[in-house]
């Protein structure tokens, strides 16, 4: 395949070589490159160089190599050029081409200065050139400048695109409250000693616990309330002839009325004994412990205030409690009662005989009550901290 290069001057020199009548040319140089097969063309005709300044078409087949060669490399050197130019439409202005095409016009006369343009050449090459220069600006401009329908596309695809998402808006951060001045805590009013005093009585009382009613029924308390009962919806007489009247009355009783009344009494004791236990245990040993502790307490404090003692001030019974081991002289003195010298003798004398046999004892002989102790201690400071769950004078 050969390349075919066509090269034609301005409208001014077509239109002297040409004659009157033909149309000028906006353009100043055209190039027009195509393929030419070898069958078409011979060997001679490989390339054809029209110049305005010559009158002939063709180089003479006695053209010298070193001209062939010449106007191959131009023919290729222009080919790349106007082919790098097409390419690189956006970027490239079209009023380069003038320069371009005089640069290669200059050097294919100076070269090959024998050859003459013939008319039809310059006609032919003219038409050719323009046709194939429009086709390649409007395929690279088709290429890169979108058509009114795929704009058109473009715009229906933009109006439909999904709706962007609401950003959450971000709560402003709420002002901080200013700091209310701190209240003066109230100074605490003093109280008296009496004050005090019931104070301390009341949450010993609290810490005392308070039980159901103690099984120590009789058989007398049995027949009253039965006497009460009955007489229920009667006038109540509140003067104490009523009860000199049930007094007399179980005086004069049977002995199997007794008895029944007896037998009444020794089921109630047992329910109410029961249920007394079964208050007991639901409470752990040491808060029943330190119960006892506050009721001592509160029994010393109520002594010459109230008469007696009342029921909230009586000492729990609780089978699981720890007593405490009798001294060394506390042993003796169970030893002395349980040999039976002392049987014949007061309360009285009997203490005071005890105490002086007491303090006549030598020390070796007082070392057997005293070892007794010992070990009895030892024994209870291991059940008490094993029920309490600490040692004596804590706490848990």
């Amino acid at each position: 395949m050969f390349v075919f290069v066509d090269v034609i001057g301005n409208g001014r020199d077509v239109a002297a070589e040409c004659g009157k009548g033909t149309p000028s040319f906006s353009l100043s140089f055209l190039f027009l490159f195509h393929a030419c097969h070898s069958s078409h063309n011979p060997p001679t005709n490989k390339f054809r160089l029209n110049c305005p300044s010559q009158a002939a078409a063709l180089p003479s087949p006695s053209a010298s190599c070193d001209n062939t060669l010449t106007l191959r490399v131009i023919a290729m050197l222009a080919r790349g050029v106007l082919c790098r130019l097409a390419a690189d439409v956006p970027k490239t202005s079209t009023h380069d081409l003038p320069q371009l095409s005089n640069l290669l016009y200059r050097a294919l006369s100076a070269r090959n200065g024998g050859s003459l343009l013939s008319p039809c050449a310059i006609s032919r090459a003219y038409k050719l050139s323009i046709a194939e220069y429009r086709r390649l600006y409007t395929t690279r401009a088709d290429a890169t400048k979108p058509t009114a329908t795929m704009r058109k596309a473009v715009k229906t695809a933009s109006k439909k695109a999904a709706p962007k998402r609401k950003t959450a808006t971000k709560s402003k951060p709420k002002k901080k409250a200013k700091a209310k001045p701190k209240k003066k805590p109230k100074r605490a009013k003093e109280l008296t000693p009496e004050q005090k005093e019931k104070q301390t009585i009341k949450e010993l009382k609290a810490k005392a616990l308070q039980e159901p009613p103690h099984p120590n029924l009789s058989s007398y308390m049995v027949f009253t309330a039965e006497e009460m009962k009955s007489r229920k919806g009667q006038p109540v007489d509140l003067s104490g002839a009523v009860f000199k009247n049930l007094g007399e009355k179980w005086k004069n009783l049977s002995l199997v009325e007794k008895e029944r009344y007896n037998h009444l009494t020794n089921e109630r004791n047992a329910a109410r004994k029961a249920e007394y236990e079964a208050w007991v245990r639901s409470y752990t040993p040491e808060q029943i412990r330190l119960a006892n502790l506050a009721r001592t307490r509160l029994r010393s404090k109520l002594k010459g205030i109230i008469k007696g003692y009342p029921i909230y001030t009586r000492k729990i019974e609780d089978s699981r409690q720890i007593k405490k081991p009798a001294p060394a002289y506390a042993i003796f003195l169970a030893e002395r009662y349980q040999s039976g010298d002392l049987k014949s003798m007061a309360a009285s004398q009997t203490g005071r005989l005890i105490k002086q046999e007491w303090e006549a004892l030598s020390g070796s002989e007082k070392k057997k009550y005293q070892d007794e102790y010992a070990a009895n201690r030892e024994t209870y400071l291991e059940e008490y901290q094993r029920q309490y769950g600490h040692t004596p004078g804590k706490t848990a």
